[in-house]
C-alpha cells in the first residue's frame, strides 16, 4: 500500500473520535491544569504518551519487535517519573510499595506483548494518583481555612490530625493485608505456569489480574479524607475534638446524658423571690454573695451580680472558701461560718430550713448553724433545646437522660418540656458518675454514652462517659468535644457530621474492596479483558476518593431550621 493510502486510512480513523469526547478530554485537561497546578508538564507528557500509545496500537499494525522496542522506550522514559509522581502526590502517606507493583504489572504486560494493556493500566493508574494528589492538596490547604480561630484552638485541631484512631489503624492494616493477599495470588498463578508450560502465557496473563487490582491507595485516601472531613467541618463550626478517636466514638453514641444548668438551660439565673429570716433582703443577698465570691458557678455569678459584688473581688475577712459539689459552699467570714447551698447542705450540718412554697431553685443561707432564709432563683430553657434533642433522636440516638443536682420540682418541669426519656434529680458529682456507669452497663459493650455539660463540676461525670462534651466553652484539651458556641443546635449537627463521615468511610472501603474482588473473579475467568479491568478499577477508586472528598465540604450551620 502506498504512503498516501496509509495516510488516508489513518486520518479518518483518528478523526472518527466523537466531537463530544474531544471536548470532554479538553475540558478535563484544562480543569487539571487550573486546579491548583496538580499537573506538571512531565505529567501531561506521560498521560499524553500513554494515550497516544493506545491510539497507535489500535490504528497502526506495528510489527511485534517494533511494538516491544517502542514500549520499552516509553517505559524507560515513564518509569522514573511514575515513581516520583507517587512520592510527590502523597503516596508516602499511603502505600509506597504500590508503585513497584504498578511497574511490575506494566513490564509483565510488555513481555506478554500486550502494549495496550500496559498503556491503559499506566494511564488509569497515573490518573488515579492525580485525583488522590488533588484531594491531598485540599487536605494540606485545609488549616488555612481556620486562620480566623485562636491559636489554642488551631493547635487542638492540628494535634487531632496528627493522631490515628483505632478505626484508621484497622483500615491501614487491612489494606496492607489485602495488597499482600492479591500479591500472593499473583505469585501462585505465575508459579502455576511451570506446571502448564503449553499455556504458560495464559497463566502469566491471569497473574496480571490480581497484580493490577492489588492497589489500595484509594481505600487509605478515603480514610484520610473522611478523618479530615469530620475534624475540619467541626472546627469551621467553632467546635473542636481532642483527638482523632473522638469523631468515631461520638458517631457511635446512642445515649446522651445532659446536665441541666448551662446545658439545656441558659445558665443565666434570675432571682424570683428573697425570703429572709432575721435579716433584711439586702443582708441576705450580701451574705450569699460573699460566701460565693470565689465560685464560678452560674448560680454564684447571679448572686454576686444581684448583690453588686464584682466578679473576681474577694472581700476582706473571707477565709477558707470550700465548695461542696452538688450541694453549695462553706465559707468562713469575719469569724462566722456561712453555709450557702441547697437543702442537702443544710441537712448535712443538721440545720433547720424553710421549704419554699413556689417553684424554683432554692438557695438556702445559714450563719453559724442559724437559718437566715432562702433565695429563689429560676433559669430559662435554651432556645431550640427541644429541636436539638429531637434532631438527635432523628439521627439514631435511642435514649436521652438528664442528670442534675437541682430539686425534683424544677428538674421535672424542664424534663417534661424537653421530653427527656429519663431524669435524675438532686445528684452530686459522684452520683452523676454512678448514673453514667449504670447507663453504660445497660447499653452493653457496643453502646457508647456521651455526657454533655457546661464544664462546672462535671469532670467526674465526663470521666465516666465514653465521650465528654462541653458546651459554650473555650477549646479544652481535657474535654473530648469542646463546643465554643451557645447555640445548642450545634450539638446534633456535629453528631450528624460524624455519622455522615463514618458512613462515607465504610461505603468507600467496602465499595472498593467488593469491586476489586468482583473484578478479580471476572478477570480470572476471562469474562473481562485486562484493559477493561484497568479502566473499571480506576473508575471505582476515583469514585471512592471523590465521594470521600465530600466530607471536607460538610457545611455546618448553627441553626438549619
Amino acid at each position: 500500500m502506498s504512503q498516501k493510502g496509509k495516510e488516508s486510512r489513518i486520518i479518518p480513523s483518528v478523526l472518527s473520535i466523537p466531537e463530544k469526547l474531544n471536548g470532554l478530554l479538553l475540558r478535563v485537561l484544562k480543569m487539571r491544569l487550573t486546579l491548583e497546578r496538580v499537573f506538571s508538564v512531565r505529567d501531561m507528557l506521560l498521560l499524553l504518551g500513554a494515550f497516544l500509545l493506545f491510539l497507535l496500537r489500535s490504528v497502526i499494525p506495528l510489527p511485534g519487535i517494533l511494538r516491544t522496542v517502542f514500549m520499552i522506550l516509553i517505559l524507560l522514559l515513564a518509569g522514573i517519573p511514575v515513581l516520583l509522581q507517587g512520592i510527590r502526590l502523597g503516596l508516602r502517606r499511603a502505600v509506597p510499595y504500590e508503585e513497584a507493583a504498578v511497574l511490575l504489572a506494566v513490564f509483565i504486560a510488555v513481555l506478554l506483548k500486550k502494549p495496550e494493556v500496559s498503556a491503559v493500566f499506566l494511564l488509569c493508574t497515573v490518573f488515579l494518583w492525580q485525583v488522590e494528589g488533588y484531594c491531598l492538596l485540599h487536605v494540606d490547604a485545609a488549616p488555612s481555612a481556620l486562620a480566623d480561630i485562636d491559636e489554642d484552638a488551631r493547635n487542638l485541631v492540628l494535634a487531632a490530625d496528627s493522631e490515628k484512631s483505632r478505626e484508621r489503624s484497622v483500615i491501614a492494616f487491612s489494606a496492607v493485608l489485602f495488597f499482600a493477599l492479591f500479591l500472593l495470588l499473583a505469585l501462585i498463578l505465575a508459579i502455576a505456569c511451570l506446571f502448564h508450560l503449553q499455556n504458560a502465557s495464559v497463566w502469566i496473563a491471569r497473574s496480571l489480574v490480581p497484580l493490577m487490582l492489588a492497589g489500595t491507595s484509594a481505600v487509605l485516601f478515603s480514610s484520610l479524607l473522611t478523618h479530615f472531613g469530620a475534624i475540619y467541618s467541626t472546627a469551621k463550626a467553632g467546635s473542636f475534638f481532642r483527638n482523632d478517636q473522638v469523631p468515631e466514638d461520638f458517631s457511635r453514641c446512642r445515649l446522651f446524658a445532659f446536665g441541666k444548668t448551662g446545658t439545656v438551660t441558659d445558665g443565666r439565673f434570675l432571682i424570683s423571690e428573697i425570703m429572709p429570716v432575721g435579716v433584711t433582703e439586702e443582708e441576705l443577698l450580701r451574705i450569699a454573695a460573699v460566701a460565693e465570691c470565689k465560685s464560678n458557678h452560674p448560680i454564684a455569678i447571679a448572686l454576686k451580680a444581684a448583690a453588686g459584688l464584682k466578679e473576681g473581688v474577694v472581700p476582706s475577712g473571707v477565709l477558707d472558701v470550700r465548695e461542696v459539689p452538688g450541694k453549695g459552699v462553706s465559707t468562713f467570714f469575719s469569724g462566722r461560718q456561712i453555709y450557702v447551698g441547697n437543702a442537702r447542705l443544710l441537712d448535712e450540718h443538721n440545720i433547720w430550713y424553710q421549704v419554699p412554697s413556689k417553684s424554683g431553685t432554692a438557695i438556702h443561707v445559714a450563719v453559724d448553724s442559724t437559718y437566715r432564709g432562702y433565695i429563689l432563683i429560676s433559669d430559662s430553657i435554651r432556645d431550640n433545646a427541644f429541636e436539638a434533642l429531637e434532631e438527635l433522636r432523628a439521627q439514631g440516638v435511642k435514649q436521652i437522660a438528664m442528670l442534675t443536682g437541682d430539686v425534683q420540682s424544677v428538674s421535672r418541669v424542664v424534663a417534661s418540656a424537653l421530653n427527656f426519656d429519663m431524669v435524675k434529680s438532686e445528684l452530686t458529682a459522684n452520683d452523676k458518675a454512678s448514673a453514667i456507669h449504670y447507663l453504660r452497663a445497660t447499653q452493653g459493650e457496643s453502646g457508647k454514652i456521651a455526657a454533655v455539660g457546661d464544664g462546672v463540676h462535671d469532670s467526674v461525670m465526663f470521666d465516666a462517659a465514653n465521650v465528654s462534651v462541653c458546651m459554650d466553652v473555650k477549646p479544652d484539651k481535657d474535654v473530648d468535644l469542646s463546643i465554643c458556641t451557645d447555640e445548642i443546635l450545634t450539638l446534633p449537627q456535629i453528631y450528624r457530621i460524624c455519622r455522615e463521615s463514618e458512613r462515607t468511610l465504610w461505603i468507600s472501603v467496602f465499595g472498593v474492596a467488593g469491586a476489586k474482588l468482583l473484578l478479580c473473579i471476572l478477570g480470572l475467568f476471562q469474562v473481562l479483558p485486562l484493559t477493561f479491568l484497568a479502566v473499571f478499577d480506576c473508575a471505582v477508586g476515583t469514585a471512592a476518593v471523590i465521594y470521600s472528598l465530600t466530607c471536607l465540604t460538610l457545611e455546618h450551620r448553627g441553626n438549619r431550621r
